[in-house]
């Protein structure tokens, strides 16, 4: 199975390369359009949406219960439309529905301005002028259209896997070229990549069946999907929904187990496994409870082949190697899922379900792929208060995993506008052992002296202050104020922290 997703500007040639690859390979064909129409069969204002584009940002910034409808709803589309067989979808952005899903082969359709230019020329009978300002207006319209919908830039080429100048290469080479990419093992999806889509188009559906059942529609919910379990989370100010969320969705094929949660936003904690009993988990939780936050697992999976490891010999890693690519022989390397992932998958329920004992499960999720897909991913989701960094990159070396957990949380920080941490800083937040212990001490000493020596020697100490009998020290008694009222409140304030964190009430 193989999904080739197609951007394209205006009059870029895009349409027909599409429709010629999806023919040279036999993949049924589906745009944009398709996936409209079908969902304005379904009651979504399509057309209030697109005609929003026109007018200004503070205008179509209120469509986000729609946007949210036309998001879910074509999200379900396209994912039932996959699960049927091979497909080439053409759209603006068509990866960005998938979010997090490995294995697609990822296409930007690019012309040159005169090429574009004579295409309107000779289509839409325009002279010169009007046909660029026809593409200048119509890009302007798609990139809000894409902005509003995903929040990124489409033009930035680490969204795709290959651009493709048509000018250049023309139809007919370029649908020859990506015939034999579509090819490759890199770009047919793995039995990972079609449980990421299944999980998805659950959750699409569960969404969208909320968003459009009166009883619920006005609530702000998050949706994620699992193997059959969904997990809803909703604000605390729309609790009525609670009696209808699991009435809606027991109606939904494919929904086994239906989980509800009330919290203000979610704490996105990543790992590559997650096991019961893991400590961090806790520190999690209270960092959640904090905030009035759900807590959403996430796991993450590279496909990358794992690194030597730092310890081993290189005869010890090319015996690695050869295991790896003979074992991979007999099925094309696409591996089945194995007793170990279920036994992963059921270490993940157990902590989902510590989770919702304690009335702060958010849900989980899989995720595959680099950095670059996460960010694309976690862009589109919005209700982050916090992004936790596990133990990620287990399959690599360590100086390779440490290089590549830092990456991450550098490209995270710069462009999500909230806190990335990692465990290790969580655990300093909350651990307490023989370092906490020596510095309560000290501080707590310290502050104590600084107290017992203002009360026993406060008239001694007024009067130095005053300057009553040193005129000509006062400038010491200013130096003496500034520097130990500030060492005095440091030395209190990191006692009584170091206390209260003992005590858990931190």
């Amino acid at each position: 199975m193989s999904v080739i997703t197609i951007s394209r500007g205006t009059f870029t040639g895009g349409q027909e390369l599409a429709s010629h690859l999806a023919k040279k390979l036999g993949y049924q064909y589906m745009s944009r359009e398709d996936l409209s129409e079908q969902a304005i069969k379904l009651g979504v204002p399509v057309g209030k949406l697109q005609t929003s584009m026109v007018k200004p940002p503070r205008v179509y910034r209120r469509l986000g219960r729609e946007r949210d409808q036309y998001l879910a709803c074509i999200t379900m589309i396209l994912c039932e439309k996959i699960l049927e067989g091979d497909i080439v979808y053409l759209g603006h952005t068509g990866h960005m529905l998938l979010p997090g899903i490995p294995n697609i082969l990822r296409i930007r359709v690019l012309a040159d301005s005169e090429f574009r230019i004579n295409s309107v020329i000779q289509r839409l009978n325009l002279n010169r002028e009007k046909a660029k300002e026809y593409i200048r207006d119509v890009d302007a319209d798609r990139d809000k259209w894409v902005k509003f919908l995903y929040g990124i830039d489409w033009y930035d080429p680490f969204n795709y896997d290959l651009v493709i100048n048509l000018d250049q290469t023309g139809t007919e080479n370029a649908a020859t070229a990506l015939c034999a990419m579509a090819e490759l093992p890199d770009f047919k999806l793995s039995p990972a990549s079609v449980k990421a889509i299944n999980n998805l188009y659950l959750s699409g559906k569960t969404h969208f069946a909320l968003l459009t059942d009166p009883r619920t529609s006005f609530a702000d919910v998050k949706v994620t999907a699992n193997n059959g379990v969904v997990q809803v989370t909703y604000l605390p100010q729309q609790a009525e929904v609670a009696p209808y969320v699991k009435e809606v969705l027991s109606k939904v094929s494919g929904v086994k187990e239906i989980h509800t949660t009330i919290a203000q936003s979610n704490v996105l904690f990543i790992q590559d496994k997650f096991s019961p009993g893991l400590e961090i988990l806790n520190s999690v939780i209270k960092v959640a409870k904090k905030w009035d936050a759900a807590v959403e697992l996430m796991s993450m999976t590279s496909s990358a082949a794992p690194s030597a490891p730092e310890d081993s010999s290189p005869g010890d890693y090319r015996r690695a190697q050869h295991e790896i690519v003979t074992s991979g022989e007999e099925n094309g390397g696409i591996e089945d899922d194995t007793a170990a992932d279920v036994k992963i998958d059921e270490e993940l329920s157990k902590c989902l379900d510590e989770l919702r004992k304690r009335g702060c499960s958010g849900g989980s999720s899989n995720f595959y792929g680099d950095a670059e897909n996460l960010l694309s991913t976690l862009q589109r989701r919005t209700n982050y208060s916090m992004v936790v960094i596990g133990d990620i990159y287990t399959n690599k070396g360590t100086a390779t995993k440490t290089r590549l957990k830092a990456e991450m949380k550098n490209l995270l920080s710069d462009n999500l506008n909230i806190p990335i941490v990692e465990t290790s800083e969580l655990e300093e937040q909350f651990k307490f052992g023989y370092k906490q212990v020596f510095k309560l001490l000290i501080t707590f000493a310290l502050a104590l002296a600084f107290f017992l020596a203002v009360f026993t020697y406060q008239r001694e100490i007024l009067i130095f202050l005053s300057g009553e009998k040193f005129h000509h020290l006062r400038i010491l008694a200013v130096l003496f104020v500034l520097i130990i009222t500030p060492l005095f409140a440091y030395n209190y304030g990191s006692s009584m922290r170091q206390i209260l964190r003992l005590f858990r009430l931190d």
